[in-house]
């Protein structure tokens, strides 16, 4: 009968260490970083930056002035009662009502043109 070899390989003796098999390589390295372009890095003088920060200020300024402007008293007729109030009041009210109401009205849009492309989708399907 034949006795099992060891799995020491014929050049080693039999009680020397056996190698152990190579280690898988370590996870790849990220590749290197993409070189960076001028581009990317912004410069330290940005005119548009400061043209907005201008722009800004400028509004901010108008719509002080306006605010002071428009502190004189008026009367209002509410149909049901009569208000004196400060004429940028009224103008702020009334931009609020502008605003709510075009709201309004576009949610109203969209809503018939949904149902009206619905209908035409559902025409189209029974034409098969």
């Amino acid at each position: 009968m034949s006795t099992p070899q060891s799995p020491a390989s014929p050049d080693k003796p039999p009680g020397a260490a056996t190698e152990r098999p190579a280690a898988p390589p370590a996870a790849a390295a990220p590749p290197p970083p993409a070189p960076i372009e001028e581009d990317d890095h912004p410069s330290t003088f940005q005119p548009w930056l400061y043209v907005k920060i201008g722009l800004l200020l400028v509004a901010i300024a108008y719509a002080i002035a306006f605010v002071v402007k428009n502190t004189r008293q008026v009367k209002i007729d509410f149909v049901f009662t009569d208000a004196n109030v400060r004429v940028i009041w009224t103008i702020l009210l009334l931009l609020v009502i502008g605003m709510v109401s075009g709201m309004l009205i576009s949610q109203l849009y969209r809503h018939r043109r949904r149902v009206k492309l619905a209908k035409q989708g559902r025409k189209s399907g029974d034409s098969r």
